[in-house]
């Protein structure tokens, strides 16, 4: 089938030479793509700007920012693919960039956010027919209540799967993970293992359901 995935983060400019960003290191979307490669799937890659070493035989897209990593994504979404899977940590927010260099030697700096768009709300709304797979890291979380925060995101935005994770414990440059695989109608604990063994649970997921 063919697949598009997104990794790593993404960095929001403050001004021309500053930017916010996350700790995402990719390895949990770089698992996926290699699992997804070793069952045949024909994979394209939308990077954020991390570095990270991609498979030869994957086509890679890089991007630096929330908008450019959706432009792009929904942009490639145009070329029949069946299955979109979301790995990738995009900013919530965004600032109001400014257009010059913030003079140091401040007191204080108020930053102006603003919402960044939901690419895997977006991908359904336009593509109804594409099996969408959404990640949710939340921090310092029970089980039960993640799973609960994963379900109303896949209801909201019509999703096909949430992987939803508390990155208190494992999660952001770690080599493990400990993740819930969420549908409409049940739930996956996948205990602490290493994040090539979580892949192949999320691939043994998503094949189940399409």
């Amino acid at each position: 089938m063919k697949v598009l995935i997104t990794l790593g983060p993404t960095q929001e400019p403050i001004d021309p030479i500053r930017h916010i960003t996350n700790p995402s290191s990719g390895k949990m979307g770089l698992a996926v793509v290699k699992e997804g490669i070793d069952r045949g799937h024909d994979i394209t890659v939308v990077l954020g700007p991390v570095q990270i070493p991609m498979p030869g035989e994957v086509k890679v897209y890089r991007v630096r920012t929330a908008q450019e990593m959706t432009n792009r994504v929904l942009n490639e979404l145009k070329e029949n693919y069946d299955i979109f899977i979301c790995t990738a940590a995009i900013a919530d927010y965004t600032p109001v960039k400014a257009e010059y260099k913030i003079k140091s030697g401040k007191k204080e700096l108020v930053l102006m956010l603003k919402p960044t768009r939901k690419l895997t709300r977006e991908a359904k709304e336009k593509f109804p027919d594409l099996f969408v797979v959404g990640f949710k890291a939340e921090h310092d979380v029970g089980g039960d209540e993640l799973v609960k925060i994963a379900r109303e995101k896949l209801t909201r935005e019509n999703l096909d799967l949430i992987i939803a994770n508390d990155v208190s414990r494992n999660g952001f440059g770690s080599d493990e993970n400990e993740v819930f695989i969420v549908g409409r109608d049940d739930s996956e604990h996948v205990p602490r293992n290493t994040k090539d063994a979580v892949a192949e649970k999320i691939w043994d997921a998503i094949e189940n359901l399409i």
